[in-house]
């Protein structure tokens, strides 16, 4: 029996030694890594930067992913960003040089394409739309990553509600779009669930968590590429069969785009709504950049939603003549498509 306690305090021991030496040396690590850009050739002629530039852009890109913060009724969001090609603030958006001075205000909502996701701020589809159009209209990107149309909408209705100046509203939706929730809700459902318990019960719910956060299960998680949390199927972005036969996904794109637009009208705020140009079916891709898995929930989910008849407009034409990569990565947009949805933009713009 003594032998066996001593076998128990060693391990507890050795346990506790493990997990703090990764808690000291984890972040020591990851900033050595840091240092180091990942893109491939193919991205580093498309991005057009030097190797110090582009490890700093890419630190500014992806650094931040997955630590959002929570906006009442809308879900998750960027946080605020301030960096050298990567700026972002919630009143705002990513950031757009505009002029000082304009008669209208036009508004982007989208996910982290209209974002601009492994792009800098001077080449997102909303700074390309700003550089081609005149003074009078200034631009604001309010994409955020993982945004699909139920969060751009209630997004643009707590626009409304604080009185923003908003002429026109562009929405660029697609590959994000799913049945309902967001990305993380399962979580942030789970943590309301914790603070409603009874407090002798709480234990119960949070133990679990405790276990799973611990540093050396989260070293391991990292080793085999997995989530940081839980994977909920419910969270799978591409996921086109989580209705669980209830509404389809295609009539909930519809109702969307129709509540929508009905709002627009009561506001007489001009309002387009465009399916975006989808990886694997528009443009040019490569096999590096894309595994074909994605590629075929891709052109599932692009066969449902370009069924919408109602105020949606199909953008994949705009990629029709690429001779270059149209993508920068396996969804996000390269500079160049970025500027040709612009130019696609300024059209129904001005027009």
């Amino acid at each position: 029996m003594k032998n066996f306690s001593l076998i128990i305090v060693i391990t507890l021991g050795f346990f506790l030694i493990v997990n703090l030496f990764i808690y000291v040396s984890w972040p020591l690590y990851s900033k050595y890594k840091s240092k180091e850009h990942p893109y491939i050739t193919e991205q580093v002629n498309l991005l057009d930067m030097t190797d110090e530039n582009l490890n700093i852009f890419h630190q500014e890109t992806w650094g931040n992913f997955h630590k959002f913060t929570y906006i009442p009724f809308i879900g998750h969001s960027e946080t605020e960003r301030k960096g050298k090609f990567v700026n972002f603030n919630q009143k705002n958006g990513r950031k757009v040089i505009r002029p000082n001075n304009c008669k209208k205000n036009v508004y982007l909502y989208g996910g982290s394409t209209t974002f601009g996701y492994n792009v800098t701020d001077k080449n997102t589809i909303a700074q390309q739309l700003q550089n081609l159009i005149n003074d009078e209209y200034c631009i604001f990107n309010h994409g955020r990553a993982y945004y699909y149309s139920k969060q751009e909408n209630n997004l643009f209705i707590s626009h409304i509600e604080n009185n923003k100046k908003i002429d026109y509203a562009f929405f660029l939706d697609g590959i994000n779009e799913r049945c309902g929730g967001y990305e993380y809700d399962t979580h942030l459902y789970r943590s309301f669930q914790i603070l409603v318990e009874r407090p002798y019960n709480m234990w119960k719910k949070t133990f679990s968590d405790f276990v799973y956060s611990l540093p050396s299960l989260q070293f391991y998680n990292s080793i085999i590429v997995k989530h940081r949390w839980r994977n909920f199927s419910e969270n799978n972005i591409l996921d086109i069969d989580s209705c669980k036969n209830q509404i389809p996904l295609g009539q909930l794109f519809e109702k969307r785009t129709k509540l929508r637009h009905a709002l627009c009208k009561e506001q007489n705020i001009k309002c387009f709504s465009f399916l975006q140009p989808f990886a694997g079916i528009h443009g040019k891709q490569i096999d590096k950049l894309l595994d074909e898995n994605t590629k075929k929930e891709l052109l599932n989910k692009y066969k449902i939603l370009k069924n919408n008849k109602y105020y949606v407009i199909d953008l994949g034409y705009v990629l029709d003549n690429d001779q270059k990569l149209s993508y920068v990565d396996g969804v996000h947009y390269a500079p160049l498509t970025n500027k040709k949805i612009a130019e696609e933009f300024k059209s129904y713009l001005l027009n």
